[in-house]
């Protein structure tokens, strides 16, 4: 593949990136400041169904870079890798099963892969491995992609794993809110620890 087709890319990937960033850092804000907006309002109906388009998209992505592009995933990619790609199967299961339980594991395990998102980007600043366990062949410290200055892949992922989070906290609350018991109560309490 040309180096302007992989640029182009990892641009179209780094703009949904910004996007879901934005999607996170707009429901963080709202639920600080009482959602005056109602940008929570305006989101609940969708949100499952969007933390599912991010998270394929950001497994799709993942495997048109290594696979299509070429660039050697580190350990902390795979590591990455072994959070969103449940998570994504385990939105789509909660779409079709309408529970909440598959949602609420997919926003533990995105809690968990934005941890090793926001390690691996650390990693990539200071231009060294911590620990030495990455491989030297695909090491954790090389940016295969820069756009903006700042969004690496781990920095992708980190946004993806944010905005998994954020909606499926938000679509938690959503049922909550609207008089379910027992199960909805209870992820509301994980849903708020993880946010």
């Amino acid at each position: 593949m040309s180096y302007s087709t992989a640029n182009t890319i990892t641009f179209f990937f780094a703009l949904l990136a910004v996007v879901a960033a934005g999607i996170a850092v707009s429901v963080l804000v709202s639920a600080l400041i009482g959602d005056r907006f109602r940008v929570i309002a305006n989101l609940r109906p969708v949100a499952v169904e969007l933390a599912a388009a991010v998270a394929t998209t950001a497994m799709v992505g993942s495997l048109l870079l290594s696979e299509a592009i070429g660039y050697v995933p580190c350990l902390n990619c795979w590591i990455q890798r072994a959070f969103m790609y449940p998570s994504s199967l385990l939105l789509i299961a909660s779409l079709v099963t309408k529970r909440t339980a598959p949602a609420r594991l997919a926003g533990g395990l995105s809690v968990l892969g934005l941890c090793v998102s926001i390690f691996h980007r650390y990693e990539q600043a200071v231009g060294t491995e911590i620990g030495g366990l990455c491989d030297a062949a695909a090491p954790c410290s090389t940016k295969y992609v820069n756009h903006f200055g700042f969004m690496t892949i781990p920095t992708m992922a980190g946004c993806g794993f944010a905005a998994i989070i954020a909606l499926t906290a938000i679509s938690v609350w959503r049922r909550h809110e609207s008089g379910d018991t027992g199960e909805a109560e209870e992820s509301v309490d994980v849903a708020a620890a993880t946010l």
